[in-house]
This record gives structure tokens, C-alpha cells and sequence, in this order.
């Protein structure tokens, strides 16, 4: 029997498109130094950690954004006003989790922005699983795809944020201390992509780690034990999100 839609499922639906238009815009006024003055790539730069990735690499915020933007006119479109009402709530929460990281971001308040990235990572984690249980038959490509990649940028970001802060803290260390640290963190992030994968079949987990994980290579390509351990970490992604076309383990999700 099929799920009617309600007047609050409506609603909900505008709001997440407002939602999503709102993060778009308020992101973008923080890209252009709209935002406390500053850029996200200016406060970054002034903690600079052996994990940061080349700039190149946030470029897939575009491709994220776009996705985003496709789920939130999908899911306002009449067949999907009801089919998507578990998981509008904590979408809209993930766009406030989003804003409010960048504003403590640009003011330096790196803590906080660590304990935000923590929460969307958690909030992303529950909607993904969410949409794999509301789209096990169909709505692949506008839901489950943007959401997935969205998951697992957001994942190497916070491992990533986490260096931040402990440069932000003052933390010192010698230099063979602080490239352990380092390669740590990037096999940490490979390891996260391949038990995505694995667990939970979501095959495009891992190709933001590898997008991540390659823009820390570029960006430390002196350090030879970081960029050996980015390359396998890529190595491995990639393989992990190709095995579903070579049909190797097989999937749950369905495109």
C-alpha cells in the first residue's frame, strides 16, 4: 500500500530544497571571503598539517552541491513527497551542521568545527543508511549517489579537521612523530572507505577518500612514507568502488 503524502510532508520537502539552496549560498558567500572576511582556504593554510589536500581536491564540492541539488528537487516532486519523509529532518539538520561548520571555521574556532564535522559525519552515516532502506528497488543515481559521496568527503574531512585541531592546540612533536601521525590518518581514512564498502555495500564511498587521499599526495609530495601510504589508500578505494562493476562481492545497492 502505497504511503500518502500530508501537508507537513510537503512542507518538509520545500524546506529541504530551501535547505539545500541556503547551504549552496552560504557557502559560496564563505568562498569569496563574504564571511568574517576571510576564505576557508585562508584559515587553513594558516594551520598547515602533513594531511591537508592540494586545493585542487575541494573542487568536488561542486559535484557534491550538484547532487544535493538534484535529491532536493527529486524528492519534491509529487511521486517522492512521501517516500522521502524519514530522512528530510535529518537533512535539514546536516544543512545547519554544514553552515555552522563554516561560520566557526572563518572566526578559528577549530574545536567547535571539530565537534560539528563529528555530528554530520553521524547525521550523513544515519541518512545514508536510511536511503538504502527506503531505495533498495530504485533512486539510485538522485539520491543514494549524491549522499554517498557526500558521506565520504565528509569522512576524509574530518580526519583532516582533526589534524587541524591539534595544530590549532599547539601540539608538537618531532618530525619522523609527526609523519607517523600522518600516515596513520590516511591509511585511517582508506581503512574507513574499504569497511564502508564492505558492510554496507556502498560502493561510491570510497572515491572521495580516493579524491582526498590523492589531492594529500600532491600536496606532500616530498614526503615519500605519505604519499606511498596516499597511493596504496587510493590503490584500494578504487579497487573496492571497481569491484562492483567487475562483479566481485556483490551489492546492495543497485543502479
Amino acid at each position: 500500500m502505497a504511503i500518502e503524502a500530508n501537508r507537513t510532508d510537503r512542507f518538509r520537502a520545500i524546506l529541504v530544497l530551501a535547505a539545500t539552496l541556503g547551504t549552496m549560498a552560504f557557502n559560496w558567500l564563505a568562498a569569496v571571503g563574504r564571511v568574517a572576511n576571510t576564505t576557508p582556504g585562508e584559515i587553513s593554510a594558516k594551520y598547515p598539517t602533513l594531511v591537508t589536500p592540494a586545493g585542487f581536491a575541494f573542487s568536488i564540492w561542486s559535484l557534491i552541491y550538484l547532487g544535493l541539488l538534484v535529491f532536493s528537487i527529486y524528492q519534491v516532486l509529487p511521486a517522492n513527497i512521501a517516500r522521502y519523509r524519514g530522512i528530510r529532518s535529518p537533512y535539514i539538520l546536516s544543512c545547519a551542521l554544514n553552515c555552522g561548520w563554516v561560520y566557526f571555521w572563518h572566526f578559528e574556532q577549530i574545536a567547535v568545527c571539530m565537534m560539528l564535522i563529528a555530528a554530520l559525519c553521524i547525521t550523513l552515516f544515519f541518512i545514508n543508511l536510511k536511503v538504502a532502506e527506503i531505495d533498495s528497488d530504485g533512486g539510485y543515481w538522485p539520491v543514494q549517489a549524491p549522499f554517498s559521496l557526500y558521506f565520504g568527503w565528509i569522512t576524509a574531512a574530518a580526519i583532516v579537521n582533526f589534524a587541524v585541531m591539534l595544530a590549532f592546540l599547539g601540539y608538537r612533536t618531532s618530525a619522523n612523530t609527526e609523519t607517523l601521525i600522518a600516515v596513520s590518518l590516511v591509511l585511517l581514512a582508506a581503512i574507513l572507505g574499504l569497511a564502508v564498502r564492505a558492510i554496507w555495500s556502498n560502493y561510491l564511498f570510497p572515491l572521495p577518500i580516493a579524491w582526498a587521499l590523492t589531492g594529500i599526495a600532491v600536496k606532500q609530495s616530498g614526503q615519500t612514507l605519505i604519499v606511498t601510504a596516499a597511493a596504496i589508500g587510493v590503490i584500494a578505494c578504487l579497487i573496492a568502488t571497481l569491484s562492483v562493476v567487475l562483479r566481485l562481492p556483490s551489492s546492495r545497492f543497485q543502479a
